[in-house]
C-alpha cells in the first residue's frame, strides 16, 4: 500500500468515472489492524478523506444496483438491533415511496466470492431486502481499517447513535485489534473520550446492555453510574429480573431507568417473606427471596404431602411457565 490513502484515490476514481459503467473489481487484500499504526495518515486526514468519500457517494458517483441478499453486514455492528424500530419503518416507507436516494457503500466480500460487505447503509440494505427492491450501492475495495472509518464517520454525521452504541462499537473494534487512532477516526473523538467509552462498555455485560437497548436519553454519566452500581452484591441479578418483568416497556429509555432503579435500591438483599395460605386461611407455605435465590418452605402441618406433590410437578410447571412467557 502506498503512502497515499486508498480512500482519496477512490474519490478521484469516482469523479472521473461518474458517467461510465463500473467494472467488477477484485477484493482488496485485507490489512491487519496492526500496520495501521505505521500509516502516515493522521486522525484529521483520515476523517477528512472519509467525509469526502461520503459526499462523493451522496452525489451518486458510479452507483450500481445489487441484490440486497448478496450484501452482508460489516464484521462489527455499530448499532443495537431494535425489536420495535419506528425509525426503520419510516425509512422503509420513504424508500417505498421515493426510492433509495442515498447509495450504500460496500466492498467485495473478503472471503466469499460473489458477495459483498457493507461499510455503511445497513438499514437501507435491510429496507430494500424487505421491500424486494435492489440496493443502490457503490462497490469499492476497502481495507478493514478504511471500512470501519467510513462506517463510523457516516454514523457520526447522522448523529443517531446513542452513547452506549458508540461505546460498544469502540470496544468491539479494540477487541478486534484495531489501533486507537483508527477508532478515534471512526468515531471522530479524542483519546480521552475514547478511553471513557471503552471503559464503560467493558464494565457492562454485553447481553445486559443490548437487552436494555440504545437508550438515547442516557448519556455517558448515567451509563457509568449503572456500571458502578452493577459491581454491588446481587446487582446484576436484580437488573436481569427487572428486564424480565412482564409488560416492561419496549422503550429503551424506560428500560434503562427501570434497571437503574432496580440496582440503586439499598438494603434489598433480603425481602419480607410472602405467606401463601389455603382457602381456609391456614399458612401453606412461606416464600422468601434474596438477591440470588428464592426459598419456599412448606408447612407440613397444614398439608403433609403437598411438598412432594409440588416437587413432582416441577417439570410440568416449568414447561407451562415457558409457554406462557413466550
Amino acid at each position: 500500500m502506498t503512502r497515499r490513502s486508498v480512500i482519496k484515490s477512490l474519490i478521484e476514481e469516482q469523479l472521473a468515472a461518474a458517467n461510465s459503467v463500473p467494472r467488477a473489481e477484485p477484493a482488496a487484500e485485507r490489512m491487519p489492524a496492526g500496520p495501521v499504526r505505521s500509516m502516515s495518515l493522521t486522525l484529521d486526514k483520515m476523517e477528512e478523506e472519509a467525509r469526502a468519500l461520503q459526499k462523493a457517494l451522496a452525489a451518486g458517483a458510479s452507483v450500481v444496483e445489487l441484490d440486497p441478499a448478496l450484501i452482508d453486514r460489516s464484521f462489527v455492528a455499530d448499532r443495537f438491533d431494535a425489536a420495535d424500530d419506528a425509525a426503520f419503518e419510516a425509512l422503509k416507507e420513504s424508500i417505498r415511496e421515493h426510492g433509495q436516494e442515498v447509495p450504500v457503500l460496500v466492498r467485495p466480500h473478503p472471503t466469499q466470492e460473489g458477495r459483498f460487505q457493507a461499510a455503511y447503509g445497513h438499514r437501507r440494505v435491510k429496507a430494500a431486502r424487505a421491500l424486494g427492491l435492489p440496493a443502490r450501492a457503490v462497490v469499492r475495495p476497502l481495507t478493514d481499517a478504511e471500512l470501519v472509518v467510513a462506517q463510523g464517520v457516516e454514523n457520526s454525521a447522522r448523529k443517531d447513535l446513542s452513547f452506549i452504541e458508540r461505546a460498544t462499537f469502540a470496544r468491539d473494534l479494540e477487541t478486534r485489534g484495531f489501533a486507537r487512532v483508527t477508532i478515534m477516526a471512526a468515531l471522530a473523538i479524542d483519546k480521552t473520550e475514547l478511553s471513557k467509552m471503552i471503559s464503560v462498555a467493558s464494565a457492562l455485560p454485553d447481553t445486559l446492555a443490548r437487552a436494555i437497548g440504545p437508550a438515547p436519553k442516557a448519556g455517558r454519566r448515567r451509563w457509568m453510574e449503572l456500571a458502578d452500581l452493577l459491581k454491588g452484591k446481587g446487582a446484576l441479578r436484580r437488573a436481569e429480573l427487572a428486564l424480565a418483568e412482564p409488560g416492561l416497556s419496549a422503550d429503551s429509555d424506560v428500560r434503562f431507568l427501570r434497571v437503574l432503579s432496580a440496582v440503586s435500591e439499598k438494603g434489598r438483599e433480603t425481602a419480607r417473606p410472602v405467606v401463601v395460605r389455603t382457602p381456609e386461611g391456614a399458612a401453606l407455605a412461606r416464600v422468601s427471596r434474596d438477591a440470588t435465590a428464592a426459598t419456599v418452605r412448606f408447612d407440613l402441618a397444614t398439608e403433609p404431602d403437598f411438598a412432594d406433590f409440588v416437587v413432582g410437578r416441577l417439570g410440568d410447571l416449568l414447561q407451562e411457565f415457558r409457554l406462557r412467557r413466550s
